[in-house]
């Protein structure tokens, strides 16, 4: 057997974070009522009816959430129950299938692509896709072979070079010519919706030299490590385009070579982890922590989604 699961209840829906504030946080319904601004009838319902919160009440929620549950531990646990999960993935055809397929179209559509998940999958199955531009269906194709790059290898204790950083994004930005694939950027580019400056070209070699020498040393808390990485790297910006997908790769790169399961960070998810990112200019990590944290337990229910279809 590759993979031993076990029934692990980990915090995802609105009902098992307010569980877990009564348990873990150790509010009660009256202290919930108030952080959330509504009656205590309410939580009541939440709690004890299975009453579904609204989508104001369970932003609310996730907020305090984040402000009172550590998910690290949460997160080492579910890696007590893998012994390699690139192994796992690779000799279960139909969950590669659906981790390759789910972050190449979240992963795009956080970058703007306006893909459908079907379309993305007809895309990478070499199918025609009517309506869409060619440029589309090539980060479509693009992103699904740097994936396969990326499972291909990767192994337990794999060490991040430049070489196969450049390699991954010559994948994901073959065909955009202009686009320097597997090259650094020679000139200015910025970030929209932010004031963080990012350095200048010239800098580039020299901060990713820096960041490459540090990304692989061992770490006293592995998620924040790899939070604080993802965000180094999105401030070098080190391309003039494909950061943000090259860096989720990067990511799942981290923490497969780890024993983690990979981090699914979907388009539903995009406004908070834009929030955790901006959050890091003022060093603040936590939300990104966080977010990444839960996007790593989004990863293993697909684990154990695929595994327990498998028995």
């Amino acid at each position: 057997m590759v993979m031993a699961m076990l029934n692990i209840k980990v915090p995802i829906s609105a009902q098992d974070k307010l569980r877990a504030l009564v348990t873990e946080a150790g509010l009660n319904k009256s202290q919930i009522a108030r952080l959330t601004e509504v009656t205590y009838q309410t939580v009541y319902r939440w709690l004890d009816h299975g009453i579904h919160p609204h989508p104001a009440a369970a932003r609310r929620i996730d907020e305090l959430f984040k402000e009172m549950i550590d998910l690290e531990p949460i997160v080492i646990r579910l890696k007590q129950n893998i012994r390699d999960p690139i192994a796992f993935i690779n000799t279960q055809e139909n969950l590669r299938d659906e981790f390759i397929l789910q972050c190449t179209y979240h992963s795009n559509s956080i970058e703007g692509s306006r893909m459908t998940l079907k379309e993305t999958q007809k895309a990478i199955e070499g199918e025609i896709v009517r309506g869409k531009q060619p440029f589309e269906i090539f980060e479509a194709v693009n992103h699904r072979n740097a994936m396969l790059f990326m499972l291909e290898t990767v192994r337990p204790g794999f060490h991040i070079t430049e070489e196969y950083l450049l390699k991954l994004h010559s994948i994901v930005m073959y065909n955009f010519h202009d686009k320097l694939p597997g090259r650094y950027r020679t000139g200015y580019v910025n970030l929209t919706n932010t004031e963080k400056i990012l350095p200048p070209a010239q800098l580039v070699p020299a901060k990713m030299k820096t960041f490459l020498e540090t990304i692989n040393q061992p770490p006293d808390k592995p998620l924040t490590r790899i939070a604080r990485d993802h965000y180094e790297f999105e401030t070098i910006h080190p391309f003039f385009d494909g950061n943000g997908r090259v860096g989720r790769l990067l990511m799942n790169t981290q923490l497969l070579s780890q024993g983690y399961p990979p981090a699914l960070i979907r388009i539903d998810d995009q406004y908070k982890y834009y929030l955790g990112l901006g959050k890091g200019d003022m060093g603040d990590f936590k939300i990104l922590i966080q977010m990444i944290c839960e996007s790593v337990v989004i990863g293993y229910l697909l684990f154990q989604s695929k595994y327990n279809n498998t028995q």
